[in-house]
C-alpha cells in the first residue's frame, strides 16, 4: 500500500490563555486608573 501524504496545520500560539490575558488587562487598566503600585495575588 502506498504511503499517503499528511498535511497537519499548527496554528499560531497563543500566549497565554484567556484568563491571564485579561487578568493583565485588569491589572493595566489600575495602573491607568490609579498609579503604581498595584498588588496582584495568585
Amino acid at each position: 500500500m502506498p504511503a499517503v501524504p499528511h498535511t497537519l496545520l499548527l496554528a499560531a500560539p497563543r500566549g497565554f490563555c484567556a484568563g491571564v490575558d485579561r487578568a493583565i488587562l485588569i491589572v493595566e487598566r489600575a495602573l491607568e486608573a490609579y498609579g503604581a503600585p498595584v498588588y496582584v495575588r495568585h
